[in-house]
């Protein structure tokens, strides 16, 4: 055995917009393989609030051999600065990165931070087992090393199509009372075969789509509601890519007979990949939360981003989940390209057009290894550079990162402003006929705290305000 002690690493993304909501599933994946191929190992989710001092004394007391470190590419710095703060305290320590912003930079994510021993190539837990158990470095598919002053690239390793075959997380090591939600997130199936322009999925997750059985899927729900828990998050980024199997799951779940089961998509799923038939058999089996990445308000912007539907498509299932009693929430992004103002009105208007829980604007990321990272950098449209915005901007900020002749850098600013104000209205007037059968005036106080920015920022970091909010709905609602 080369690795007998193991650390499962995530960092804390200082500045980002969310707080830890739920445990990471990536990493709940990995604990779990570990486990089963008899590896010993603990967990350090640095994003619940543990400082890097905390850190330290983990090293001193558990002392393991191995750091693996999940690294997204937003604040990837930060990420950097943990590595090189755990080598100090322990030099003879190693460290196997993994995550999206690896299987993106590869090689040269560890020439910028040689502390980094090992790299891997999206799906980790063959990899990670293969390496601690000491196969020959050379013959593992999907690692990176170091041979003498080279950095090597191992062969890509095939993606495992048979799911269920990989044990599902039971976060067993982790901080379960820590997380700000009570939900715990399903990853039923790993891949995208479509092609938008903003997304780097052929490096990240693979265009490839793989998927877990309906009897595995319930498997899994089934163990943590006999644990007492009762929402769930489906966080696929194409849970009914195959409609059929959609609907087999959904069977599957009844046939359970939960109680109180609460099923959400909040990653969002796609329009087309929906009708009345589908959103019904959800429904009927606890789905109550649904996003749609709509991401532009007409056809032609939404040609321009490779989108792959139409506008009418996608009215068609806010209807279709709207009438069923689905919450909905629809996701935007600003600034895509050739987008103008009036392009963005009609975002906004068709965000408007529906009575939706909430809408979703996002400031357009360019995210490297995507087309529209390549384009922004053809064109020179960049305002900033990608090592500056990829650690200091984000979604859900006003600072634009590229401009185009359809929408130069003030007009983008404007256009995050606008948005925000239209996102807080529609929050605002769902949160009212939410409550106003309960609470008739009142309701109008507690939504204007509600839309409050500083109160909103609370809310998605603190786990007493979010279940004291909960326990408010269940009230109105009850």
């Amino acid at each position: 055995m080369r690795y007998k002690r193991v650390l499962l690493l995530f960092p804390d993304y200082k500045g980002g917009h969310y707080g830890a909501l739920r445990p990471p599933a990536g990493l709940g994946y990995l604990a779990e393989t570990l486990e089963r191929n008899a590896i010993e190992h603990d967990i350090l989710d640095m994003a619940v609030g543990y400082s890097i001092n905390d850190l330290r004394k983990k090293i001193i007391s558990y002392n393991p051999d191995l750091i693996g470190i999940s690294i997204m590419s937003f604040m990837y710095k930060r990420s950097y600065d943990i590595i090189r703060f755990a080598k100090q305290v322990k030099p003879t320590l190693h460290i196997i990165a993994g995550g999206p912003h690896i299987s993106t930079f590869r090689e040269n994510a560890i020439k910028e931070c040689p502390e980094i021993d090992y790299g891997v190539i999206m799906e980790g837990e063959e990899t990670l087992v293969e390496l601690c158990r000491g196969d020959n470095e050379s013959e593992i598919n999907g690692l990176i090393y170091k041979s003498n002053e080279a950095i090597v690239n191992n062969k890509e390793r095939l993606f495992k199509e048979e799911l269920d075959e990989i044990p599902f997380p039971k976060y067993e090591k982790f901080p379960l009372n820590k997380y700000v939600t009570e939900e715990i997130g399903i990853v039923s199936s790993r891949g995208c075969p479509y092609g938008c322009t903003y997304c780097p999925v052929k490096t990240t997750i693979g265009r490839r789509w793989r998927f877990r059985s309906a009897i595995n899927i319930a498997e899994e729900i089934q163990y943590w509601y006999d644990k007492g828990y009762r929402q769930f998050s489906i966080l696929d980024d194409n849970f009914s890519l195959r409609q059929d199997r959609a609907i087999e799951v959904c069977d599957e779940i009844r046939k359970r007979n939960f109680k109180g089961l609460e099923l959400n998509c909040n990653n969002g799923i796609r329009a087309d990949r929906v009708n009345y038939e589908i959103l019904k058999n959800m429904k009927e089996a606890g789905f109550k939360y649904l996003a749609f990445g709509v991401e532009a308000g007409n056809d032609r912007i939404l040609k321009n981003i490779n989108k792959g539907e139409t506008i009418e498509v996608t009215e068609a299932a806010i209807k279709n989940a709207l009438d069923l009693g689905f919450k909905i929430t629809l996701f935007f992004i600003v600034g895509s390209p050739g987008e103008t103002m009036d392009d963005l009105q009609d975002s906004i208007n068709l965000a408007l057009k529906y009575p939706i829980f909430d809408a979703r604007f996002y400031n357009l990321i360019p995210f490297p290894q995507s087309r529209l990272y390549d384009w922004v950098k053809e064109n020179n449209y960049f305002i900033c550079d990608p090592e500056e915005y990829l650690n200091t901007s984000s979604h859900w900020d006003y600072k634009p990162v590229f401009e185009t002749p359809e929408m130069d850098r003030n007009q983008r600013i404007t256009a995050l402003k606008i948005v925000r104000n239209v996102r807080k209205m529609i929050r605002y007037n769902s949160m009212k006929a939410s409550l106003s059968p309960k609470f008739g005036p009142v309701a109008d106080i507690i939504s204007r705290v509600y839309v409050n920015n500083w109160f909103q920022d609370k809310l998605m970091k603190s786990i007493t305000l979010r279940r004291k909010l909960k326990r408010l709905f269940i009230c109105a609602t009850n």
